[in-house]
């Protein structure tokens, strides 16, 4: 009888462990979009009003279109670009071409993107712009890439 015991026992243990865990991953909520977190962040904290929202929101749109032909062009530059280690001899110009587009098109989203915030901040009244500074720090958050971790046995940069 105790050994029945035990494996119902048993059982019952890892069928309750088997629903938690299930439980666990179904009910759980997916991690927050940090940048829908940083737009709310951004209505909240400057205060925009019903207009400045709906202004906002074309600026995303406006802003997010922009970014993905930027990704496409950069994407097709840089296949371009590694494509030329196919080749036993590589041509300096055609390489050299290859690498200002990469430079231009790097230079084109950091553009993009300044203008963007700096849309956000001209459609701001004087009394809202006192505030954008506050924004900053986590803008630069979503702005910049996180740091790629140290190489085994190096510094980190």
């Amino acid at each position: 009888m105790k050994r029945e015991t035990f494996l119902t026992t048993a059982v019952i243990a890892l069928l309750l462990l088997n629903i938690g865990i299930l439980s666990i991953l179904f009910i759980r909520r997916p991690p927050p979009d940090n940048r829908h977190a940083l737009d709310q962040q951004i209505v909240e904290m400057l205060a925009l009003n019903t207009v400045q929202q709906k202004q906002f929101e074309q600026l995303k749109s406006d802003h997010h279109q922009k970014m993905i032909a930027s990704e496409h062009d950069y994407r097709l530059a840089m296949q371009n670009y590694f494509g030329l280690l196919e080749n036993d001899s590589i041509v300096p110009e055609q390489r050299d071409s290859l690498l200002q587009l990469l430079l231009h098109s790097q230079r084109d989203r950091i553009t993009v993107t300044f203008e963007h915030f700096q849309a956000l901040k001209n459609m701001c009244s004087p009394e809202q712009k006192v505030k954008f500074p506050e924004l900053l720090p986590d803008l630069m958050t979503v702005i910049l890439p996180k740091s790629p971790p140290p190489a085994p046995g190096g510094k980190p940069l």
